[in-house]
C-alpha cells in the first residue's frame, strides 16, 4: 500500500509538473505575436522620423531589413565619410560589415571564382567595372518599389544608359564628368574651355601638360574633342586620335592620374583632370588653377550601387540604397568626397561653394557625355587603345 501510495503521489507531482511546463510553454508562445507589434511600431517611428522630401521603403521592405539584421558591404577603404555609415546604422538598427576591395579588377575576379559571393551591396564601382559584373550574371534585379527616393530624384538622364538601361542591375550613387585644370596665370586662351587648348596647345605649353595615367581615361578625351564616341572601336575615328596624342607628347611632363602638387606648384600648367577635382584645385589654390566644361562633351565618370544575386540581406541593401538618396544625405556625401549628385533636388544642401561650381555645368551637358562601354574594353576597341597606349608613352 505505501508503495502504491508513493506512486500514486509521483504521478500527481508528474501531472502538476506537466501542467506546468505546458502552461510556460503557452507563455512562450505568447510574445511571437509581439515582434509583429514591435515591428510596426518601429515602421512607423522610421516614418514620422524623415524630413520633408524623404520618403519611406514600404513597410514590407522595411521590416524584412529588420529581421536581416546586417548589411555586408564591398567597397574603397577611407572613401566615404564615416557618418554615412554609422547613422544608418543608428536608424535602421542594422549593423553594417564592410569589406574593402584594393581595385575595380579585383571585384571583377572575385566573382569570377565565385558568383555567388555572399555580398549584399557593392559601392563606388566605375561604369565600365559595371558592365563586366553585368555580364556575368551575379546580379539581382533592383526593386524600384523599394527605392522611392531615387524614383523621385534620380535624373532621367542616368536611367538611359545602354549598359544597363532602366537601371536594372545599378543605380549611380554620384557622378562627374572629364576636363582639364589651367593655371589662370599662365594659359589665357580664347578657344577655352574647348578641348583643343589641351589637344592642340600653344608652343608655349611645351613641358607643362599632365595626361591621365590610364589608358580609357586619356583616350576619351581626345575621342570627345573630335567628336566620337568615347568607347569607339572605329579603326578610323582611333587613329585620328593616334595622331592627336602623338602629336601631343613633346608638350607631356607626365603621366599622372592626380597630379595635384604639379598643378598647385605651378608646374604643370594644364592637366588632364575631372572637373569635380577642378573644384578642389580651385578651392587650394585661390582661383589660380581651376577648370570649366568643354563644349564639346565629356567621359561620364560614376560610382555605381549593385546588389549581387547572393545578397543575403537584399532588404537591407534597398533600404541603404534609399537611405543614401535623400536630398541631405546625397548632398552630404557628395560635398565630401568632391562629386556631383544625380538630384536636382540634392543642390540645395550643398556647401554654397561647391553648389556654385556644380551650378555652371550646362543645362542638359550629360546628356550628351559618354561611357567607357563594353566596344572600348573588348575585342577591336581594346587592341587599338593598347596599340596607342603603347606607342604614346613608350
Amino acid at each position: 500500500m505505501r508503495v502504491k501510495n508513493f506512486l500514486k503521489g509521483k504521478g500527481v507531482v508528474y501531472s502538476f509538473v506537466a501542467g506546468v511546463l505546458v502552461v510556460l510553454l503557452l507563455l512562450t508562445g505568447l510574445p511571437a505575436c509581439a515582434p509583429a507589434v514591435e515591428e510596426e511600431g518601429a515602421y512607423d517611428k522610421y516614418v514620422a522620423s524623415l524630413s520633408e522630401g524623404e520618403f519611406p521603403v514600404p513597410r514590407e521592405c522595411f521590416e524584412q531589413a529588420q529581421e536581416e539584421g546586417e548589411l555586408n558591404l564591398y567597397d574603397w577603404a577611407e572613401w566615404w565619410p564615416e557618418e554615412i555609415y554609422t547613422d544608418f546604422e543608428k536608424e535602421f538598427g542594422i549593423k553594417i560589415v564592410r569589406d574593402n576591395y584594393a581595385s575595380e579588377p579585383e571585384v571583377v575576379a572575385k566573382f569570377k571564382l565565385n558568383p555567388e559571393m555572399p555580398y549584399d551591396m557593392i559601392t563606388g564601382v566605375a561604369i565600365r567595372t559595371v558592365i563586366q559584373i553585368i555580364q556575368l550574371d551575379v546580379l539581382q534585379e533592383l526593386n524600384h518599389d523599394w527605392l522611392p527616393n531615387v524614383s523621385k530624384y534620380i535624373g532621367k538622364d542616368f536611367l538611359e544608359f545602354e549598359f544597363d538601361p532602366g537601371a536594372k542591375y545599378s543605380v549611380f550613387s554620384d557622378y562627374g564628368t572629364d576636363s582639364y585644370w589651367y593655371n589662370t596665370e599662365h594659359v589665357d586662351d580664347p578657344r577655352m574651355p574647348s578641348w583643343s587648348v589641351l589637344f592642340e596647345p600653344d608652343e608655349k605649353y611645351k613641358g607643362r601638360i599632365t595626361l591621365v595615367d590610364d589608358m580609357f581615361k586619356c583616350l576619351a578625351g581626345p575621342l570627345a574633342y573630335l567628336g566620337y564616341p568615347v568607347d569607339s572601336d572605329d579603326e578610323g575615328e582611333l587613329m585620328e586620335v593616334r595622331d592627336i596624342m602623338m602629336n601631343l607628347k613633346p608638350y607631356v611632363m607626365a603621366f599622372d592620374s592626380y597630379p595635384k602638387r604639379l598643378a598647385l606648384e605651378g608646374e604643370a600648367w594644364i592637366s588632364q583632370g575631372t572637373y569635380g577635382d577642378g573644384f578642389i584645385m580651385d578651392k587650394e589654390s585661390g582661383g589660380v588653377v581651376t577648370a570649366d566644361c568643354p563644349p564639346e562633351g565629356s567621359r561620364l565618370l560614376s560610382d555605381l550601387l549593385l546588389i549581387p544575386k547572393g545578397a543575403p540581406h537584399p532588404a537591407a541593401a534597398h533600404c541603404w540604397i534609399n537611405y543614401l538618396y535623400r536630398p541631405r544625405t546625397t548632398a552630404f556625401l557628395c560635398g565630401s568626397i568632391g562629386v556631383q549628385p544625380c538630384s536636382q533636388a540634392s543642390l540645395e544642401f550643398l556647401p554654397e561653394d561647391m553648389r556654385e561650381w556644380w551650378s555652371r555645368v550646362p543645362e542638359g551637358y550629360v546628356a550628351g557625355c559618354g561611357v567607357i562601354g563594353e566596344r572600348a574594353v573588348t575585342g577591336k576597341g581594346l587592341e587599338l587603345r593598347t596599340q596607342i597606349w603603347e606607342e604614346l608613352k613608350g
